[in-house]
């Protein structure tokens, strides 16, 4: 019998009005263009990923346990907005990788890497970067410690050219705002976040 295997991303969960705004620009933007998905707060939710890993699914039970004991250690972060970005019809909202976001990651792997038991997914095997692929096998993705580049995903358009375009048109205000949740959420295709497994507060 084959083992079973869970894909959950450990997010920051940004504040209710910021999510409001990040769900009416994916809508507006989708309204308009062909879309993978639209960022609508319940089948699609707004996060800035801290790792995203797949591992045994018996194991989920003590990633979450896990997840508990780490996030009464953690303080809160501050968003700072970097710039807004696109990538393969991706187009997100970055943000400044600061000491404080930099640790939550760093010690979030740390504490979480080994429930992996080593598992890497078929997709991320082979990658064409030595950085990444070396990411890939120690920690399970390839963008993770000095390739992590924190971001909000605003949606993802099947055009990247439109993307590109519609990204230098977005006007984003909330220059700063604070991190102080996090949450385990199922991954969807497209790094979407699905469903919350499980909500914590910091500190």
């Amino acid at each position: 019998m084959s083992e079973e295997f869970v894909r959950i991303n450990i997010a920051f969960m940004p504040p209710v009005e910021i999510a409001e705004k990040v769900a009416q620009i994916s809508y507006e933007i989708g309204a308009k263009e062909e879309s993978y998905f639209v960022i609508d707060r319940k089948n699609f939710h707004p996060h800035i990923t801290i790792y995203g890993f797949e591992f045994p699914a018996r194991n989920l039970e003590n990633v979450l346990a896990e997840i508990e004991i780490l996030s009464k250690k953690l303080s809160s972060a501050k968003f700072v907005f970097k710039k807004v970005t696109t990538e393969e019809g991706y187009i997100g909202i970055e943000c400044d990788n600061t000491e404080e976001i930099k640790h939550i990651h760093e010690t979030t792997i740390k504490a979480l890497n080994p429930w992996r038991e080593g598992h890497i997914r078929d997709k991320d095997k082979n990658m064409k970067s030595s950085e990444k692929n070396l990411n890939v096998q120690e920690y399970g993705h390839p963008r993770v410690m000095d390739s992590y580049c924190p971001h909000m995903t605003i949606i993802r358009l099947k055009d990247d050219e439109v993307a590109e375009k519609i990204a230098t048109e977005i006007q984003w205000t909330d220059n700063a705002f604070v991190l102080d949740r996090i949450g385990a959420f199922r991954m969807g295709p497209n790094g979407t976040c699905v469903e919350l497994i499980r909500e914590f507060k910091l500190g």
